[in-house]
């Protein structure tokens, strides 16, 4: 089972996230283009979705839901990573590199349930 207070203060981070980026796409993006905005505004939704999922799960899904949301963080770095070549490398670095706070405290909340887990069987 996932680390609960680092789960769930992970899905409440990020759903402020999700909530800021649908309310103020274009202070989160400082683009005033609205395709960009609806990037924003749908890249919101998953958030949301995927931090409301995590606060609200009860204990027995929980992992579930982290794992999910580690997922997303994971694919957007690689993807980040990987659209170097077309958007620039300022673009790609800056969306590989948002999520890895997200990925790095996901794999924290990760082993400290895997560490706590493994005391108790000893």
């Amino acid at each position: 089972m996932a680390d609960t207070s680092v789960a769930r203060g992970l899905g409440a981070l990020r759903m402020a996230v999700g909530v800021t980026m649908l309310a103020a796409p274009r202070l989160v993006g400082r683009n005033d283009d609205p395709s960009f905005q609806l990037l924003l505004r749908t890249i919101g939704v998953r958030d949301l979705v995927l931090g409301a999922g995590t606060v609200l799960a009860p204990d027995a899904d929980l992992t579930r839901w982290a794992t999910t949301a580690l997922a997303s963080d994971l694919t957007d770095v690689v993807v980040g990573a990987a659209s170097i070549r077309t958007v620039g490398r300022q673009g790609g670095l800056v969306a590989a590199l948002a999520p890895v706070p997200f990925v790095a405290a996901g794999l924290v909340g990760i082993r400290r349930a895997r560490d706590r887990h493994a005391a108790r069987g000893q």
